[in-house]
């Protein structure tokens, strides 16, 4: 009886235990019912064979779960006697590599041309649709001490037939344990991968997984950029974090990837497996010597992509020794591919926004920089000239001299405005300004403002009618800048209503928010208008809205304070009509200010 020396732990999942006590029902029949001492029956464990069941005095003790090189136990059965399913090679033919890896029992030999001698070998091979050998069905020990005759040996092909289906049973259950095992951590590798910002994460976030499902040793993973560029992240188990020199290979692996990628194909490479699609000898050699420095004995090179692109690919290694890559691995390892691809691809893709919202905000920030910078270099001009043209004795000007003054001190008032919303600008929409909040009351900060406006509207023959409640109604905020918030609104309710016409700014608390809305009966805002409103230094198409002063920053700045103060603004306009923009603003709340108002550490 043929055993593999030293016994060692399956690396497969076996069959279900039904499938167990089949196999064993089936080798106990055999010995008992064919006359033999001694039956066991072997799987295929990629290159070895492993005993799985067996019959006999002690024999589970001896032979179970040992293994036996797959390779002699061909080769040798490659010189036997066909019996119809079984294969008998007579003892003159054992191989004596087999033999050294071989259960010998000690028998007592019978005289006689068909006398059993304790190394003959009778084998039942079952075979798949390729003609692989994937189990084996062996008796040893004859009861009689003689070879099988006619009766025997027609009760040895009938369980022959059975130990071709239990075998074929038990390696399709074993397949199938090993696809819902391998599938069931895939997709935690998946859930754990998609949706990392970064190459360096996706690896973080499954390295770990990926190992141990593929019982590898470890992996690196070659992400390819926009740019025509690549990197590389690696993980080993117990490694001592020297990186390996990658780029010794990496013109080799790389060409591989891209081909890989449109074959939809993994290489198992290895010393036994050097020979791959598009893999020349000399390119292969070096791939060898450079997993050879790296002790690594074989890896699966796993292309990686979305659609029609190859994103990188990824290499899981073993040890020397250890078994090679089965076929369901290989399947397995392809659909992971499109997986981490698409991870990979998520990856790049997040990695090209934050590169570009980081030009941006540093865009903004030259922008913020020059705003102020400007706004404050252009008032101490500004206040010179107001200072000498309120210096004039104006009365003893001609009249067109009045005139003149008159237009400068108006047009000193517009650029003290402009300057003003520059400021107000950059001050809301900068990131480090520090937002403080404090309890507002809105409805006195309302009245303050209308009562502020009052004048304006006069001038215009205007109605302006002021909703609140008989009570205070707090918010959490900047005082300052929501005191500037609401006179924005105002100022535009005045500025684009016409003469005689009617402005209400109504107040409400409405739950846990506040309602504030100013409506005015004025030109309106055209849909394509209202699209860009609240976009700095735009200005309305409509000629009768240009012809009155503005900046085009006052709706920009109260749409950046109002998202300061975790608010939202809506405006709604129908052109020729007028319009009403309303402010909602989240209402005082003593244990959100506290958090708020707390200092940092």
């Amino acid at each position: 009886m043929q055993d593999a020396g030293e016994a060692r732990t399956t690396d497969q999942p076996w069959s279900d235990d039904q499938t167990r006590q089949h196999l064993q029902a089936l080798v106990e029949g055999v010995a008992v019912l064919a006359g033999f001492e001694q039956a066991a029956i072997s799987l295929r464990r990629d290159d070895e064979f492993e005993v799985v069941a067996c019959a006999g005095e002690g024999l589970a003790e001896t032979i179970m779960g040992r293994r036996l090189p797959a390779h002699m136990v061909e080769g040798e059965l490659a010189n036997a006697d066909e019996w119809g399913a079984w294969l008998f090679v007579p003892h003159e033919r054992a191989m004596e590599e087999l033999i050294e890896h071989s259960f010998i029992p000690e028998v007592s030999e019978v005289e006689g041309p068909d006398a059993w001698h304790p190394l003959d070998a009778l084998t039942s091979p079952v075979r798949d649709e390729d003609g692989v050998i994937r189990g084996l069905l062996s008796v040893d020990e004859p009861r009689d001490g003689r070879r099988p005759g006619p009766d025997q040996l027609e009760l040895l092909q009938k369980y022959a037939g059975v130990a071709r289906t239990l075998v074929s049973l038990a390696l399709e259950r074993e397949e199938l344990a090993e696809r819902v095992r391998i599938t069931t951590q895939a997709r935690e590798i998946v859930r754990q991968a998609l949706g990392e910002p970064s190459l360096s994460q996706v690896i973080e976030a499954c390295r770990s997984t990926l190992v141990h499902c593929f019982d590898a040793l470890g992996m690196w993973l070659t992400a390819f950029d926009d740019e025509g560029g690549y990197s590389t992240v690696w993980y080993a188990e117990g490694s001592g974090g020297v990186d390996p020199l990658f780029s010794e290979v990496d013109d080799v692996v790389i060409r591989l990837a891209h081909r890989y990628w449109a074959d939809q194909y993994v290489a198992p490479f290895s010393p036994r497996g050097a020979q791959q699609p598009g893999l020349p000898a000399e390119d292969a050699e070096r791939l060898l010597a450079f997993l050879d420095g790296l002790g690594i004995g074989s890896v699966l090179f796993v292309p990686l992509g979305a659609g029609p692109e190859c994103m990188g690919f990824l290499c899981l290694t073993r040890a020397p020794g250890e078994r090679e890559w089965s076929q369901v691995e290989c399947d397995a390892a392809l659909d992971i591919g499109r997986d981490l691809g698409r991870a990979v691809a998520n990856a790049r893709q997040l990695e090209r926004e934050r590169a570009i919202a980081d030009r941006l905000r540093l865009m903004d920030g030259y922008r913020l920089e020059l705003v102020n910078t400007l706004g404050h270099e252009l008032r101490t001009p500004l206040f010179s000239m107001t200072a000498n043209l309120e210096m004039l004795d104006v009365q003893s000007l001609g009249e067109d001299d009045q005139h003149s003054v008159a237009a400068a001190n108006r047009a000193a008032s517009r650029m003290q405005a402009v300057i003003e919303d520059l400021l107000n600008v950059a001050q809301v929409a900068d990131p480090l300004h520090e937002f403080i909040p404090e309890r507002v009351d809105v409805r006195q900060t309302l009245l303050d403002v209308a009562e502020e406006c009052h004048h304006a509207a006069v001038a215009k023959g205007q109605t302006c009618d002021i909703v609140v409640p008989d009570e205070p109604v707090v918010v959490s905020g900047r005082p300052e800048e929501l005191h500037r918030m609401l006179a924005n609104l105002a100022s535009n309710a005045i500025k684009y209503s016409h003469d005689g016409g009617v402005i209400t700014a109504e107040l409400a608390q409405e739950g846990d928010d506040v309602r504030i809305a100013f409506q005015d009966s004025g030109i309106g805002i055209t849909e394509a208008d209202q699209r860009q409103l609240f976009r700095e230094f735009f200005r309305s198409t409509n000629p009768d809205a240009l012809a009155r002063p503005g900046t085009g920053l006052g709706l920009a700045i109260v749409d950046r304070i109002v998202k300061r103060h975790s608010g939202n603004v809506v405006l709604a306009s129908e052109f020729g009509k007028g319009t009403t923009v309303t402010v909602t603003l989240p209402s005082y709340d003593d244990d959100e200010f506290s958090r708020a108002a707390a200092p940092t550490s």
